[in-house]
């Protein structure tokens, strides 16, 4: 499962609708707890598709360099990333089972006329090479349990 304070989901749907029609994406880092992921920052990151950016995203080598480098000095983990469907539902694409890692949370925003319509989370199955549809629960800043993790 996945937890998200509703502060980084909102930070992260209110950055697909400034970049709608175009599909955004950015980091996600925290902790991993068990068999929980909590999300404790978002980073929003530069489109850097050569594509057509209202059905592609990608992240550079030096973006990702630079999440895992953030990470590291901030003692915390890159979960994940999100991404944008502009008028698309929130579900993986062929482009993104074949761009996917293992291990990392996929969180996928279908944005509708500028504005936040549906929001799931996935995870990459190696062993069908399949995405399955990951738990995403939100949760307040403040919890005192969430932030001990």
């Amino acid at each position: 499962m996945i937890i998200i304070p509703k502060t980084y989901l909102f930070e992260m749907q209110r950055h697909g609708a400034e970049a709608y029609p175009l599909e955004c994406c950015g980091g996600i880092l925290g902790k991993i707890h068990f068999e929980n992921k909590y999300v404790q920052k978002v980073i929003r990151l530069d489109n850097a598709s050569s594509e057509n950016k209202h059905r592609r995203f990608a992240v550079t080598a030096e973006d990702y360099k630079n999440l895992e480098a953030y990470s590291k000095e901030s003692n915390l983990q890159l979960i994940g990333f999100y991404h944008t469907h502009p008028d698309h539902p929130a579900f993986p694409s062929e482009t993104d089972l074949q761009n996917a890692w293992p291990m990392f949370s996929y969180i996928i925003i279908s944005i509708q006329s500028k504005e936040p319509a549906q929001t799931n989370s996935f995870l990459l199955n190696l062993d069908t090479n399949t995405f399955e549809p990951e738990p995403l629960q939100t949760v307040e800043f403040h919890s005192d349990t969430y932030n001990e993790v």
